[in-house]
């Protein structure tokens, strides 16, 4: 039988010197508490460039921090609880052990209260190489990495066993084709965030899943195509 498989993503986010960096970081801080941080295509590893890497950090860490944590349907509210203890318990986890390995955590403690409360936060300071650095964090914290080139983004985006989604933020028009051809993902979102649209396919490559939702290509996965062939 034919499977369509839509699994998990750890998507990178990639910031070049010629974005709108206010921008980018608004989206950057929606992508990582929308839901939590529980979207699977949600950026979650934030691919700086060294030349605006400082100026990034520091209005994101900013922002991640005042992001306001309540029940979700009061006004002004832009973060509720995770969706269990246990989830959010694994990502405190991941947390410890990431700093462990050497990185710096901003932000992203347990609020003590009933219930599945953590605070955004951002990792600095990250080894790509490091384990926890190829998995998937389902929750409001980010990873932040520095890239030095083009070329680095692209590898850091690309070294991990997911391939879902990715957003890139360049004003130049051959790095957002390098960008869009190169990173190892099913879908590129150029100056936005990545969303879920119905005309246009969605799935991932690698560990991300197999096969196509959404749009001609979805319906086509639910298929048998059928070759007639006739003589005139």
């Amino acid at each position: 039988k034919k499977v369509v498989l839509e699994l998990g993503g750890s998507d990178p986010f990639v910031v070049m010197p010629s974005a709108d960096l206010d921008a980018a970081v608004k989206t950057a801080v929606k992508a990582r508490v929308q839901n939590a941080g529980q979207s699977c295509i949600c950026a979650k590893r934030m691919i700086v460039h060294a030349d605006v890497y400082d100026a990034f950090s520091e209005k994101f860490v900013a922002a991640m921090d005042a992001v306001k944590i309540g029940d979700p349907m009061d006004d002004g509210v832009e973060m509720g609880p995770l969706s269990s203890v246990e989830q959010r318990d694994t990502v405190l986890e991941q947390l410890e052990r990431a700093v462990a390995a050497g990185a710096t955590l901003h932000g992203g403690a347990k609020i003590d209260r009933d219930g599945a409360w953590m605070r955004a936060g951002v990792l600095t300071d990250v080894d790509p190489e490091a384990a926890f650095a190829k998995e998937e964090i389902f929750g409001p914290v980010a990873m932040l990495f520095r890239a030095e080139s083009l070329d680095e983004a692209i590898r850091v985006a690309n070294d991990v066993p997911y391939g879902l989604g990715s957003s890139v933020w360049t004003n130049d028009a051959d790095e957002q084709a390098r960008l869009v051809r190169d990173i190892a993902a099913g879908m590129t979102a150029v100056n936005q965030m990545l969303a879920s649209v119905p005309g246009a396919p969605f799935g991932g490559v690698k560990l991300s899943g197999h096969g196509r939702e959404l749009g001609p290509w979805g319906l086509h996965e639910f298929m048998n195509l059928k070759a007639e062939m006739r003589v005139d």
